[in-house]
């Protein structure tokens, strides 16, 4: 399953949730405010070892470089979601 995170880990627990109810196998997304935890070095400590795609275009759009995880285009996600099927959204 996709576990896809909207929300900034600072100013929300969305992304602490969905990192407690993943299963090993679930791939992680962050999307939107979400992707500033791919540049937060304390994030990036415990994202590794996750399957772990981040927007590219919303690191883009905040002037960011992710630090962590492959960079996914909008067509990217596209494909995500046909493959592994409806995403659980955390959008608190």
């Amino acid at each position: 399953m996709i576990q896809l995170v909207l929300n900034s880990p600072f100013l929300s627990q969305d992304l602490e949730q969905a990192l407690r109810y993943r299963d090993a196998e679930d791939v992680l997304v962050l999307m939107q405010d979400a992707v500033v935890a791919a540049t937060a070095p304390q994030w990036c400590a415990r994202l590794v070892g996750i399957p772990l795609y981040v927007m590219e275009e919303d690191l883009k759009a905040r002037g960011l470089q992710g630090r962590i995880g492959m960079e996914l285009d909008m067509l990217g996600l596209i494909r995500l979601i046909a493959e592994q099927g409806s995403p659980q959204t955390w959008a608190g």
